[in-house]
């Protein structure tokens, strides 16, 4: 278990609770319509906003290995719905609810635990033991205890369904303006910088590199126009996400960027590179010199796309 309150205001949960439940992972914009209902209510009646969640995919607790890979991690998530201006949230520990029945959810933790004035989920969530129990059978087992129940219709963008999976499939496929639209923002990593090989210094154009956890989604291989996030500015780059076989023989597919008009040392520092625009395929060159060439043809693509 895992509790972030936004302040020390929060931490207390004894009050009346507004509370989204579902996985949250990439907080997209069907996400964030559960989420407004909850601070508008909660905006509404003085009730603590709270987003109850779980700390671990519970597929990859059921199936015993990452079955389901993450669009944030947990802090990026955290961060997210703070901002979007939840008060508290809370990562259950799937295993210690995975047994109990959809009753025993309802009264022990929503009513019990968090003393629950509304409650709001999507159409399709299930929960309880197996996952027995619906959107429809919580509302109306929390209607005896007189608690109001928010069921989100399904959200579609386009002509499809808004949901976490589809978004890791446009991300996995390169297809990060579309991923955006369903996100309602750039796709976006926030790793330590680690040191690398210094290669990119050698060719004139140094990079950060970030690895990626083994639980993270992975973007399609390729060179990406980005946003880099550096202390309190704004910067744009251009990040290869592969294993760079024209110089690397160790095939560890990392995210190694070069951020345009920068020049600094960033080794340690959780530096968050957004997916803009996918520009092209990794490739292995001949040489350096090819290397180098398309290289800069890379950064004016991005910079055309920028505009800058």
């Amino acid at each position: 278990m895992k509790l972030f309150a936004k302040d020390s205001i929060h931490n207390d949960i004894d009050k009346p609770t507004a509370i989204a439940l579902g996985n949250f992972d990439g907080v997209h914009i069907g996400h964030q319509k559960l989420i407004k209902e909850i601070t508008d209510m909660s905006a509404l009646h003085g009730y603590t906003s709270l987003v109850w969640s779980f700390e671990t995919h519970p597929e990859n607790i059921l199936y015993d290995f990452i079955r389901v890979k993450s669009i944030t991690t947990l802090d990026e998530k955290t961060q997210l719905l703070f901002a979007l201006g939840v008060d508290t949230v809370y990562y259950e520990d799937f295993k210690s609810v995975r047994e109990m029945s959809p009753m025993d959810f309802i009264k022990n933790i929503l009513i019990d635990k968090f003393h629950a004035a509304v409650v709001v989920c999507g159409f399709n969530y299930s929960f309880g033991k197996d996952g027995t129990g619906d959107a429809v059978f919580l509302e109306s087992c929390l209607g005896r205890y007189g608690v109001k129940t928010i069921i989100i219709p399904p959200i579609i963008c386009g002509d499809v369904l808004v949901s976490s999976t589809f978004i890791r499939y446009l991300i996995e496929n390169g297809r990060m303006e579309e991923a955006s639209e369903f996100l309602g923002r750039n796709f976006f990593i926030t790793f330590p910088v680690v040191s690398g090989h210094k290669l990119g210094r050698t060719l004139g154009t140094p990079t950060i590199n970030q690895n990626f956890p083994k639980d993270h989604i992975l973007p399609r291989k390729g060179v990406y126009a980005v946003r880099v996030n550096v202390g309190e500015k704004e910067l744009y780059g251009i990040s290869n996400v592969g294993t760079r076989p024209t110089v690397c023989s160790e095939g560890i597919i990392n995210c190694e960027t070069h951020i345009l008009d920068f020049n600094g040392d960033l080794v340690g520092k959780n530096i968050r590179v957004s997916f803009c625009k996918r520009l092209r395929d990794e490739i292995k060159f001949c040489s350096i010199d090819e290397l180098k060439r398309q290289i800069k043809l890379d950064i004016a693509s991005a910079r055309d796309y920028f505009s800058i």
